[in-house]
This record gives C-alpha cells, structure tokens and sequence, in this order.
C-alpha cells in the first residue's frame, strides 16, 4: 500500500520547530511515530526493525532508504526531505537555546539599593544577558515611569546588543570589591566585572557584564568554551 498522498504546500510547511525539539534524543519508535504522522506510517516497523533512532536519521542516504526495502522514490524524497528538516530545526533550536541567563548586579547591597534608588521610589531596570551558543546578547530596557509606577501605555526604550561569539578576542574577569563602610556596616559582597572584548562590536569593543562576587569566573569560563566553539564552526572545523 502506497502512502496517502500529501500536497507540496503540506510537505513544506508541516513541520514545526517545537515538533521535532530534542530528536536527537528520539529512540526508534518516537522517530517512527513522527514519520508516521506525516503519512510514511507503512515504513514505522521497517524503522524499528533496522533500529533508526534520532541521532542516526540525519545519516541516511538514498541507497540506505533502498536497502532498507523503501523503493518508492517519492517516499524516500519524503524521507529525505524531513530528515532535513529535522537537522534544520534542530540547528536552529541549538542557536537559540540558552546555556547561562543572569541579569546585573546594580547594587553592593540592600542599604546601597535604597540609597541609590530612594527607598525604591525610583527604581533602576538592571540589563539582562543571555548567553547562547553563538551570541552574547546583552539587553538593556528603560521603563518610562511616575515613581515606582511602569507607565506601561508610553511604551519603553530598548537596547539589544548582540556580540557574535566567534569575533570575541578577549573575555577577562575583575573582582571589585564592595565600599569598605558598605563591607563593615552592611556586609556587603562585592561584583565581578567581566569583560567581553571584540574587535567587531560597534560599541567601542568591549561590553562589561557586572555580576554578583563569585559568579564571575564560572560565566568567563562559559563564554570562554562558547567563543572556541564558535570559531571552530567559522573555520569549518
């Protein structure tokens, strides 16, 4: 029995990112059933039976689908055609999944927050920072505001800037410690300001992330292994 016939418009737009999220990870039958809601149910127990699981479907070829007793040619161009779309999905669920989210350490301290915010009566929006397997993204919002009040119908200012981890020269980290009367008075912990280096960032290349004491190392170190990768895919490694 030949599969039921499904229209050019259906085959390239029925596949949905969230869809095939994570199919690597797919054993042979959770990659059957995804083959089998797209109207290749016929072939669900050769899939099994010759054990292709997510991680090997990107490696078939056209003689393997042959082997494997596929001899419809419009169903191996299926074949082919969603085992593609599953490596593209996958590609870009990689590029924007988020290895580190933080957000920036403003204030040394509760007592240093309410000095410098009046008691909170005029608050400050930190930037927040995202590091993916590309890009360094740094964001920066100012709220319009009356007092501690978000005046949410004038709208907010955005800054978004995003660093391509593959032109990062130089990512260091520097302990500044909290004031010595915050340190005596307040107990306060001091930032790590890591500095991210680029010779292609329009913003007089270097972005400064300010974290709590302590973090600053492990963050450094994660961007650090991101920027080797990110090279490595530059050069075609």
């Amino acid at each position: 029995m030949s599969a039921p016939y499904i229209s050019m418009t259906n085959l390239f737009n029925s596949t949905k990112p969230a869809e095939v999220q994570d199919y690597h990870k797919w054993d042979a039958n959770k990659l059957a059933e995804f083959f089998r809601s797209k109207g290749l149910g016929e072939y669900s127990d050769t899939i099994i039976t010759h054990k292709i699981t997510g991680p090997l479907a990107p490696l078939l070829s056209d003689d393997d689908l042959k082997d494997m007793g596929i001899t419809v040619i419009g169903d191996r161009l299926m074949f082919r055609h969603y085992i593609k779309q599953l490596s593209k999905h996958d590609r870009f669920n990689t590029r924007v999944k988020a290895i580190w989210e933080g957000e920036e350490r403003l204030f040394y301290s509760e007592c240093d927050k309410s000095c410098s915010t009046c008691c909170g009566f005029c608050p400050i929006d930190p930037s927040t920072y995202k590091l993916t397997s590309s890009h360094l993204r740094v964001n920066k919002v100012q709220h319009p505001r009356c007092g501690p009040i978000i005046l949410c119908c004038f709208g907010a200012t955005y800054l978004s800037n995003n660093i391509d981890l593959s032109k990062v020269d130089d990512v260091d980290v520097t302990g500044n410690p909290a004031p010595c009367l915050q340190r005596m008075c307040c107990c306060a912990d001091g930032k790590d300001i890591v500095e991210v280096e680029s010779r292609f960032n329009n913003n007089a290349g270097k972005v400064y992330l300010k974290l709590r004491q302590g973090d600053g190392e492990r963050v450094t170190n994660l961007i650090l292994n991101q920027v080797e990768e990110a090279q490595k895919m530059d050069r075609g490694y």
